[in-house]
C-alpha cells in the first residue's frame, strides 16, 4: 500500500510541476521527486525498477582505463492509447566518467517533451584553474537558460564558494554550457536508440 500512494503522489507531484509554469522551484521539485523515487527503486524491497543503466570500461591512449557509467530514467506518455506498454520519454539522464585521475558526474532533467529543464555538473577539468572543481547548475524555460549558478572548490569538493549567480550564462563559461546541452541531446538519443530497439522497453 505504501509502494502504491509513494508511486501515485510521485505522479501527482510530476504532472503538477509538468503543468505548472516552468520556474526555478517547479523545476526543482521535479528533480525532487524523480531523486526521490529513484532511490526508492534501488531498495532491495522499494518500488519495482524501471531505468536502464550502461557501464562501459575501456583503455584510452595516454591516459589509461576509462569508464562511464549512465542511468536513464524514462516516464509514460499520457497520450498513449496502449495502457499495457505506452510509449516512453526520457525523464532524467545520470552519468559518471573518468579521464586519468579526473572524475566527472552530470545529471539532465527533462520535461514530458523531452526538452531540458536541468543540468548539473561536477567538472574537475574545464581548463580555467589548475586542482578547482566546478560545480554548474542551469535552469532552462523552452530552450533557454533563465538561471545559473556556478560555485568552485579548492579542497577536491569539501567546501564550495559561490563564483557567479545569475539570469545569463558568463562569457567564458558558455563552451562548457554548450558542451552539456550538447550531452542532453546526446543522452535523449541514446535513449530514443535503447527504447526502439529492446523487446519490452
Amino acid at each position: 500500500m505504501k509502494k502504491i500512494g509513494l508511486t501515485i503522489g510521485l505522479l501527482a507531484c510530476i504532472m503538477m510541476s509538468i503543468n505548472a509554469q516552468t520556474t526555478v522551484e517547479s523545476i526543482r521539485e521535479r528533480y525532487n521527486d524523480i531523486k526521490s523515487y529513484l532511490a526508492e527503486m534501488m531498495k532491495e524491497d522499494g518500488v519495482p525498477a524501471e531505468y536502464c543503466q550502461l557501464h562501459l570500461k575501456q583503455n584510452l591512449p595516454a591516459t589509461g582505463p576509462h569508464f562511464e557509467d549512465v542511468l536513464l530514467y524514462w516516464g509514460d506518455d499520457e497520450d498513449d492509447e496502449d495502457p499495457i506498454y505506452p510509449n516512453h520519454h526520457i525523464c532524467y539522464a545520470q552519468t559518471k566518467y573518468n579521464f586519468a585521475v579526473r572524475e566527472f558526474y552530470e545529471e539532465y532533467l527533462y520535461d514530458e517533451k523531452g526538452n531540458t529543464l536541468f543540468i548539473y555538473a561536477r567538472n574537475p577539468d574545464i581548463g580555467f584553474d589548475d586542482g578547482i572543481i566546478y560545480d554548474f547548475r542551469f535552469y532552462f524555460n523552452k530552450g533557454k537558460v533563465m538561471n545559473v549558478i556556478i560555485k568552485s572548490s579548492a579542497d577536491l569538493g569539501k567546501t564550495f564558494k559561490d563564483v557567479y549567480t545569475g539570469k545569463t550564462v558568463p562569457k567564458e563559461y558558455k563552451e562548457q554550457l554548450d558542451e552539456y546541452i550538447s550531452s542532453s541531446k546526446r543522452y535523449k538519443q541514446l535513449f530514443e536508440s535503447i527504447d526502439d530497439n529492446t523487446s519490452l522497453l
